[in-house]
């Protein structure tokens, strides 16, 4: 009985504290606000500390709604879609379910991704925002210098001690002086591999895990096998061209199609079967040394009509495209024809486009690349020494055969190295050592994202000339003694007139010396003429 009428007493207790509860709030509903917070402040300092408490947790979910857990995923994906990477991935600290949520979302990774500059494809699944992070610390580095890290390769076993030209592929490092050819390893950076060729080598490209074409200053172009065993490597020829009556300059290979192309100084570039040996074509629409040879992927672009294979030749003053119709063909009825693997050469001469270079005949900038269907190349005039640059980067559209965007550079380029989706690799002429002269640019923006100092062939050593008492460049000695060894040329002074150039003009304000070339001296004996 005394339980029962406990429990009518609670209840009676719970409705009066209800009806208590509801006169209240009715009464605080109209409230103005201002009077509102002061009621809610006084009511919880009024409150004990296990009230506060709970208090504090039922606040805390009623005020606190997360939006991005109350959103639909779709509506994530697109707000998300308009914040910076670096925004996103602080955004992923904000809590475990923010971190989840913001992680899954694939394509605004990828995108972004995209946007740094990473155009890696794959069919197999990848996290995106592993990769995002790997990009944005790539570009640090690339603004404190440390993404460039200089690693020393010895050469003391090449002839010259002096590397005049350097290749690589799938892991090996292939660099050539005079007529010798050092192998090492990309990732030890140790020697794997010396060898010796009959010529003296020009110029090489490296097409193959064991394959190495080479040019030769005698106008031959070799090509080489090469095995690498326990870190021995053995070189053996495989094939020999003879045709070009200078200095080899530039030589490239497509397997793919079986050609090998090579410009020479006597302003030709020939097109050889890499398998055959035999010459296809020789095109003779140059009017200065062929400088840099390349075979760019198929140029459907250039004729929409039918599959075409091209070729990229440069000299000082122009670039040249070449097309000629491909290995596959359509009749008629779509049906694929079969044709040589390389194609109807008979087709290629004359050129299909021709892009000057160099207006005013005053600089011309090494460099031109492929990129998704765009000729890459650099275009500046000469200026002061106190002068800015004028460097532009034209991005040449092979489906239209116009120029398309221009970046303005504003810098002494002296080199283009490399071209990617994002960014731009340029050497500058020689700077202070405190200065980058490797630098990394956007190019969109032209910004310059970085680079570190790296010597090279244009850094001038200056002297004080002793009649004009003013600094004066030293490489035109080492120009000249380049040249004398690679047309095989001999200094015949007399003994009381030595050779000025000996110490890169380091002796004289003048270079003056008498050459006698070697080649034709050996068809001379006794006064007689011999023919080989």
């Amino acid at each position: 009985m005394e339980r029962l009428t406990e429990s009518v007493d609670i209840e009676d207790d719970c409705a009066k504290f209800n009806k208590w509860l509801c006169s209240t709030l009715e009464k605080f509903t109209l409230l103005p606000p201002e009077q509102q917070s002061t009621t809610l402040i006084g009511m919880v300092c009024a409150a004990s500390p296990e009230s506060r408490y709970h208090l504090l947790l039922q606040v805390s979910s009623t005020l606190h709604k997360d939006i991005l857990t109350l959103l639909p995923l779709e509506l994530v994906e697109k707000v998300c879609s308009y914040v910076d990477c670096r925004s996103l991935l602080r955004a992923t600290q904000v809590s475990q379910d923010w971190n989840r949520i913001i992680s899954s979302l694939s394509a605004v990774w990828r995108s972004k991704c995209q946007r740094l500059g990473d155009t890696h494809t794959a069919e197999r699944p990848i996290d995106w925002k592993a990769r995002c992070v790997l990009a944005l610390t790539l570009l640090e580095s690339f603004r404190t210098g440390s993404a460039f890290v200089h690693q020393d390769v010895k050469s003391t076993c090449v002839t010259l001690g002096q590397i005049t030209g350097i290749d690589h592929f799938q892991g090996l490092l292939f660099g050539i002086a005079d007529d010798q050819v050092g192998v090492w390893s990309t990732d030890s950076f140790q020697l794997v591999g010396l060898f010796s060729v009959p010529y003296r080598i020009s110029c090489l490209n490296a097409y193959g895990s064991h394959s190495l074409a080479l040019g030769h200053s005698t106008g031959n172009v070799t090509t080489w096998n090469i095995k690498s065993n326990q870190g021995d490597c053995e070189a053996q020829m495989y094939r020999e061209f003879r045709g070009h009556t200078g200095v080899v300059m530039c030589v490239s290979v497509s397997p793919e199609i079986g050609l090998l192309v090579s410009g020479a100084t006597d302003f030709t570039a020939r097109v050889w079967c890499l398998r055959g040996g035999g010459l296809l074509q020789t095109l003779l629409s140059h009017n200065l040394w062929v400088l840099q040879v390349f075979f760019p992927p198929s140029l459907s672009t250039v004729n929409v009509s039918c599959d075409r294979h091209s070729l990229v030749t440069v000299t000082r003053d122009h670039i040249r495209v070449y097309s000629w119709l491909a290995a596959w063909r359509r009749d008629s009825e779509c049906c694929l024809l079969a044709c040589q693997d390389h194609g109807s050469l008979e087709t290629i001469d004359p050129c299909t486009m021709e892009i000057p270079l160099n207006y005013d005949h005053s600089v011309f900038t090494p460099g031109c690349h492929l990129f998704c269907g765009k000729l890459v190349y650099v275009r500046q005039s000469k200026v002061r020494e106190d002068e800015p640059g004028n460097a532009q980067l034209v991005f040449h559209d092979l489906t239209t055969g116009n120029p398309g965007r221009t970046l303005f550079l504003g810098l002494k380029v002296r080199k283009l190295l490399a071209v990617g989706a994002k960014f731009g690799l340029i050497l500058l002429h020689h700077r202070h050592p405190c200065g980058p002269n490797l630098l990394v640019v956007d190019l969109y923006s032209g910004e310059s994202l970085g680079g570190c100092y790296l010597p090279h062939s244009s850094e001038r050593s200056r002297r004080k000339d002793r009649k004009n008492h003013y600094p004066r460049p030293d490489i035109r000695g080492a120009a000249l003694e380049e040249l004398i060894g690679s047309l095989r040329l001999k200094v015949i002074n007399q003994p009381d007139n030595p050779p000025t150039y000996a110490g890169r003009a380091g002796e004289s304000t003048n270079i003056d010396i008498t050459l006698c070339n070697l080649e034709a001296v050996e068809l001379i004996s006794g006064g007689k003429c011999n023919n080989r």
